[in-house]
């Protein structure tokens, strides 16, 4: 595991929950001093995009207790900043289509959202 995947495991504040609707929920919370917002930008930092991604596979991947591999982003939007110190939520339904998963993401810090991803995730064994 490297830096940023470790950073993302330790910034975790609870387990990965599932709904009765499927909807995955994690929430969040990167400090000042997690690797990914080095150089990211000096003097004001923000939360990678790529980081954003690599949780949203990191929660699914602990909610379906299988490692997950990024296969395709189909669809991003980052709307606003993640700074440090802000909680993140993470929301993710799942979905398959023609025996390919699907992960609706929205993460938001406070009301306000922050970006919407659709992922097509694989567990880390099945890929090609």
């Amino acid at each position: 595991m490297n830096k940023i995947s470790q950073g993302i495991a330790a910034a975790s504040l609870c387990a990965a929950t599932t709904d009765a609707a499927g909807t995955i929920e994690g929430r969040y919370l990167f400090e000042e001093g997690f690797a990914g917002f080095d150089g990211h930008f000096p003097g004001f930092p923000i939360l990678p995009a790529i980081v954003e991604i690599m949780t949203v596979v990191t929660l699914v991947g602990d909610a379906l207790g299988r490692r997950q591999r990024l296969v395709a982003v189909q669809d991003a939007k980052f709307l606003n900043p993640v700074r440090p110190g802000q909680e993140l939520l993470v929301r993710c339904k799942t979905r398959t289509v023609q025996g390919r998963l699907y992960h609706d993401a929205q993460l938001s810090v406070g009301d306000t959202t922050a970006a919407t991803l659709l992922l097509e995730l694989a567990h880390f064994e099945e890929l090609p």
